[in-house]
């Protein structure tokens, strides 16, 4: 378990009304489900991470009724094979986090989004609604996904995009249900807003940043992401070939007997896609330019399954059955290196290993320090040693004199200091340079994404 997953497990440990109610700033639906699954299953690692899975396998299925409901049924199953093979949608089936509820959820808002555009009952209504105010419940990028569909609506209702329309004053009435339904937690959404500008770690984006989205989209493999930009671009036009009919006497004749049509796509749908994966990306960036940085790529997973859908189109757009073929083929083999990839390295912080490390070698009476208080977490769910364990400083912000001067009076206290630093950049070299004037450094180990120290009065250095 990494920081985050350990915060998903103290969050849902907690009571129904602090979940529901304030005690974190973040939507709470995935904190209420963990809660009540680990109630019944237990907090193993393999209890706490299976939601995740169940959730990222039934994408599979609803993204093939997305793709099948907007195309057809080959373009519902390219879909489905291009998210199980996405090294992005792998990660997050296989973590304790919310993002492959919200990928799950997203999908089913716009299946019901799809029906309600082209046939509206009762049944369809009450599904759209279901849906999406459990998508806003369960990340704040769910916003994004419905100011998508408001969008497209615009267009749909002022330009008939699709020469269909929805009754304006039903969808208002909807909108406006969803509106009241999420309500009760705005007030939170609002303090989230003030704490973001207070003080957060999500850094500056700029254009690099869009376009490492874009990669990892592609599983972070940058010829991946080429294919799937040309592939792409087949979602929105065709090409195809009509022979002249001369009899072919050479090689390649058929090359110099041919005329090459390209055909621009108008499809509806394939609008709606475009909006569906520009409005969560473009709007949080928009944002992050006049305020403090909220864009961050992996929020931007409930655009991803977009992204899918038109790779999916453009596949099945290409005229040349045996082009198809090759295509495919080339993205499951690129696809495979990537996964191989991703198993083949460790991923999360060993926040396991450096536990057992210092319950093993650490003395009662020893004092843990954490550079980022938030680390005691992760920490706790593995440790059971008889220390004290305290961050520094106690809140996440860079350090100040006083907290020399604080840790000054720790080293004179203490005979041992096991130091963990993790995640707060700012603070890890000036503790290390304060307690190396008091102590001897008699360990120091690195692990994934830990560092860990061991100061001690009156030993030899190692």
């Amino acid at each position: 378990m990494w920081l985050d997953e350990a915060i998903s497990i103290r969050n849902a440990k907690l009571n129904f009304l602090q979940i529901s109610f304030g005690y974190f700033n973040t939507p709470p639906l995935y904190y209420i489900f963990l809660h009540w699954w680990t109630s019944i299953f237990g907090f193993s690692e393999f209890a706490v991470r299976l939601p995740s899975v169940i959730f990222g396998v039934l994408s599979l299925l609803i993204i093939y009724e997305v793709g099948n409901l907007l195309f057809d049924s080959d373009t519902g199953r390219l879909s489905s094979m291009l998210m199980a093979f996405s090294v992005f949608h792998i990660q997050f089936s296989q973590e304790a986090r919310t993002y492959s509820l919200s990928v799950l959820l997203t999908l089913l808002s716009m299946y019901y989004f799809i029906k309600l555009i082209k046939r509206e009952n009762y049944q369809v209504v009450i599904g759209y609604i279901l849906s999406s105010i459990l998508l806003m419940y369960s990340h704040i990028y769910g916003l994004f996904v419905i100011i998508a569909q408001n969008i497209y609506f615009i267009g749909v209702f002022f330009f008939s995009m699709s020469g269909e329309k929805l009754n304006r004053t039903k969808w208002i009435v909807i909108q406006s249900t969803l509106i009241v339904l999420f309500s009760p937690w705005v007030g939170i959404f609002i303090s989230q807003v003030r704490s973001v500008q207070k003080d957060f770690w999500i850094p500056k984006s700029d254009i690099s940043t869009v376009a490492s989205t874009f990669l990892t989209y592609a599983s972070g493999f940058r010829v991946l992401l080429y294919l799937f930009l040309v592939l792409l671009a087949f979602s929105f036009i065709s090409i195809e070939n009509k022979r002249i009919g001369v009899k072919e006497t050479f090689p390649f004749s058929s090359l110099k007997n041919s005329r090459w049509k390209i055909r621009l796509f108008s499809e509806g749908e394939v609008v709606f896609l475009f909006i569906w994966l520009i409005t969560p990306i473009v709007l949080p960036f928009i944002i992050s330019q006049f305020s403090q940085p909220i864009y961050f790529t992996k929020y931007t997973i409930v655009a991803s399954s977009a992204f899918i859908l038109l790779v999916a189109r453009g596949i099945r757009n290409l005229a040349s059955k045996s082009v198809k073929s090759i295509a495919i083929s080339i993205v499951i083999a690129l696809s495979l290196i990537s996964i191989i990839g991703y198993h083949a390295k460790i991923k999360k912080e060993q926040w396991r290993e450096v536990a057992k490390y210092v319950d093993t070698n650490a003395r009662s009476g020893d004092v843990v320090l954490f550079n980022a208080p938030y680390c005691m977490v992760p920490f706790n769910l593995y440790s059971h040693g008889d220390f004290t364990k305290r961050g520094f400083p106690e809140s996440v912000r860079p350090l100040e004199e006083n907290d020399i001067t604080t840790l000054r009076q720790i080293a004179e206290h203490y005979g041992r200091i096991w130091l963990i630093l993790s995640h707060n950049k700012k603070n890890k070299e000036l503790i290390v340079k304060t307690l190396i004037k008091y102590y001897h450094l008699s360990y120091s180990q690195h692990f994934k994404g830990i560092r860990l120290y061991l100061f001690e009065k009156g030993e030899t250095p190692v």
